[in-house]
């Protein structure tokens, strides 16, 4: 597990607030075997797309429509095919390089093996994305990311926990399940304007199907309401 503050919304109730200085970037992160490399599942797919948005910087990926749908229904609904074809097309040796380039865990796919990834890393791609660093630098590119994991369809963990925590609390993430693992990877908006970013990866516990996600959304709201009140 790892959490990460990041600042408030710039002109936000958290940003005008006399305790501001105490929620600034980084000072409230802890995390729990974040450097633990454990099975992805399908957050995997985070890495594809900050591999894809490399190559679109590089004017080798456009937006057409094959790339649209492909994408929109590896993030919202987590199919695997688009995902695979990345994968195929590419060469698990580049992508690899490209991620360990970066400073994050590699290698995440290896030959006939679950991907592998850390809390840590998904954090670190996370903030790139959240703060438009990086290669999410487009805006455009970054708001379309942004929109298809705001309406992914698996919200039973961080996004659940978060909402009960203080309703209203907008989530991006994206999910990652395969037989005892469940995952979650998020970027957190109160409405009061505070952000953060969580990972959580589970696995074990006589979990199967999503019947972990539930544990993920009491942690999220733990966490949550310890950092910020409910």
């Amino acid at each position: 597990m790892s959490f990460y503050n990041l600042s408030p919304v710039a002109g936000s109730q958290a940003a005008k607030s006399s305790t501001a200085a105490v929620y600034q970037e980084g000072k409230l992160a802890a995390s729990a075997n974040a450097h633990t490399a454990e099975v992805a599942a399908s957050t995997f797919k985070l890495f594809i797309t900050v591999f894809l948005m490399k190559e679109k910087q590089a004017g080798n990926f456009s937006w057409t429509t094959a790339n649209q749908t492909g994408f929109e229904n590896m993030i919202v609904y987590s199919q695997n095919d688009y995902a695979d074809e990345q994968l195929s097309n590419y060469g698990l040796s580049t992508i690899n390089s490209f991620i360990a380039n970066q400073g994050w865990y590699s290698p995440v796919f290896v030959e006939g093996q679950d991907a592998e990834t850390t809390a840590t890393s998904l954090i670190y791609l996370l903030k790139q994305l959240a703060e438009g660093t990086g290669v999410f630098s487009n805006s455009s590119d970054r708001s379309y990311i942004l929109g298809l994991m705001k309406k992914q369809v698996y919200r039973k963990g961080i996004p659940t926990g978060a909402a009960e925590a203080l309703k209203g609390t907008t989530v991006q993430d994206k999910v990652g399940f395969l037989d005892d693992t469940n995952n979650d990877a998020g970027i957190v908006t109160l409405p009061t304007g505070q952000r953060y970013l969580l990972v959580v990866m589970t696995h074990g516990h006589n979990q199967s199907g999503f019947s972990g996600f539930p544990r993920i959304a009491k942690i999220t709201k733990h966490i949550q309401e310890i950092v910020y009140g409910s």
